[in-house]
């Protein structure tokens, strides 16, 4: 089986908590639902459908993309609500985001309200797990009353229609920021860091679950580089990741999309994902079918948009 990045009618055809932190960036609205079957297994590569490049919409304009920045998106397993991050400006000057919820009501979008657990400090990168009893995400918020200046993993756990309140995830914690978490379907942790020891400024991290908590985290080295690395978007199989780069040769621009897979316990070489343009691509995730990419695209400002992922 490979991943393909198809053509749908001719049209759609032919992932520092955000990228560019340090160098900030100088269509068609969507409001679908996205699928919600058991995320499909991959294995190897992507491959662009066709010769011309290929194009992605803006996701649900005027609802949940709007003038604000806008930071990654994640569903609920039956495509009903989406969580993402909004703010009044570039979160790496800013430190100042929201997460947001929206229903999909009658095929629309509803207008976005703070999450339950969100709205009084900085918060950002959601991610509900494959089978949505728990969402991860990044805070600067006091841990055990004390203040911190930096971004930890925090989670919290279904209760009924909502949520619990947060747990600060500190196994996974440091007096860097950890950013961009995102778990599979055995519960490995995936996240960046900017803390000492890496292979070069940001890199990714992995964490094994251990009790109600995780393991110590472990850098990812088949994937770190001396250059940046981070958002990373692990499918609910743990067998691809997307990930954000800046400076590679492949790259298009500033921060650009890239792809592994594992192949007998290695991840691959990190290859360019097509959508990458001269702008700022990055905060990448997958509907709960898999078959969809979203991402944030950044000119100007960052919107949520969205592509079509299909097994093949």
């Amino acid at each position: 089986m490979r991943w393909r990045l198809m053509a749908f009618g001719g049209m759609l055809g032919a992932l520092v908590g955000c990228s560019s932190a340090a160098q900030p960036a100088s269509s068609t609205p969507s409001t679908s639902s996205p699928s919600s079957s058991t995320a499909p297994s991959a294995s190897v590569g992507i491959e662009p459908s066709a010769s011309t490049a290929p194009e992605a919409s803006v996701f649900a304009a005027g609802s949940i993309s709007s003038d604000d920045e806008e930071y990654r998106i994640t569903f609920t397993p039956d495509g009903e609500t989406a969580y993402f991050a909004r703010g009044p400006g570039f979160f790496p000057q800013s430190r100042r985001a929201t997460i947001l919820e929206s229903r999909l009501v009658d095929g629309e979008w509803s207008e976005p309200v703070p999450a339950s657990f969100s709205g009084t400090y900085p918060d950002i990168d959601p991610w509900v797990s494959p089978d949505g009893e728990s969402l991860y995400f990044s805070s600067i918020r006091p841990v055990d009353g004390v203040e911190r200046r930096d971004a930890e993993v925090w989670r919290v756990d279904r209760e009924g229609d909502g949520w619990s309140d947060p747990v600060h995830l500190a196994a996974v914690g440091s007096d860097g920021d950890e950013l961009g978490a995102s778990v599979s379907a055995d519960g490995v942790l995936w996240f960046a860091s900017d803390r000492p020891g890496g292979a070069g400024g940001w890199d990714l991290y992995t964490a094994e679950p251990e009790g109600d908590g995780f393991a110590a985290p472990a850098p990812a080295a088949d994937i770190n580089t001396g250059i940046w690395e981070f958002n990373p978007a692990i499918s609910s199989d743990g067998s691809l990741l997307v990930f954000t780069s800046i400076g590679r040769l492949e790259g298009s621009g500033l921060g650009d999309l890239f792809v592994s897979t594992i192949t007998d316990g290695t991840w691959t070489a990190a290859e360019p994902v097509a959508i990458n343009t001269p702008a700022d691509e990055y905060h990448a995730s997958f509907s709960p079918d898999g078959e969809t990419l979203y991402f944030v695209r950044r000119s100007g400002q960052g919107d949520i948009y969205e592509f079509p992922w299909v097994l093949r």
